[in-house]
């Protein structure tokens, strides 16, 4: 009987907390679909607000294909790796055309106060593919709100 009140306080302390990070997974998933909306209305004021202060990091990686690709281009820089910071990012926004992103197959781990997001991304340049590849966000919930710490993505040319 003992063995039996102890199994029940251990499921029902792991109940608990499973039912704590789901609240946070829905927190995240909601940063998500800010991050979309903020890209469409190209609110970049907005958009910035959803990172941590200073932090705005986005490392890229060209995948083989796109990256052999330009490279028989003769591409002015061959690295296959860049990063951008939210001045980058901000003309990127601000440039003509109507622009979304489009998250599929996310994937949280998180507990209560870090969290990473792994999605599959198409990025969408006047309703037409531009790129797509894979999404990987660091986050960190600052004074009770998710927050982006960097991001990490690969990109395949379409």
């Amino acid at each position: 009987m003992k063995n039996m009140s102890v199994l029940f306080c251990v499921l029902l302390t792991f109940f608990c907390r499973a039912q704590s990070y789901t609240k946070q997974k829905n927190e995240i998933q909601n940063l998500v679909k800010e991050v979309r909306q903020h890209i469409i209305k190209k609110d970049t004021a907005a958009f910035k607000a959803l990172f941590t202060k200073n932090s705005f990091n986005w490392t890229a990686v060209m995948r083989d294909k796109t990256q052999q690709k330009r490279l028989k281009n003769k591409t002015s820089n061959p690295s296959n790796l860049f990063t951008k910071k939210f001045q980058d990012f901000h003309l990127f926004l601000m440039d003509k055309g109507k622009q979304d992103e489009l998250f599929k197959n996310v994937h949280i781990e998180n507990d209560d106060v870090i969290g990473s997001l792994t999605c599959d991304y198409t990025f969408l340049l006047d309703n037409k593919v531009t790129n797509y590849g894979k999404e990987f966000w660091q986050l960190a919930k600052v004074n009770g709100q998710w927050k982006i710490i960097s991001v990490i993505y690969s990109i395949e040319l379409d």
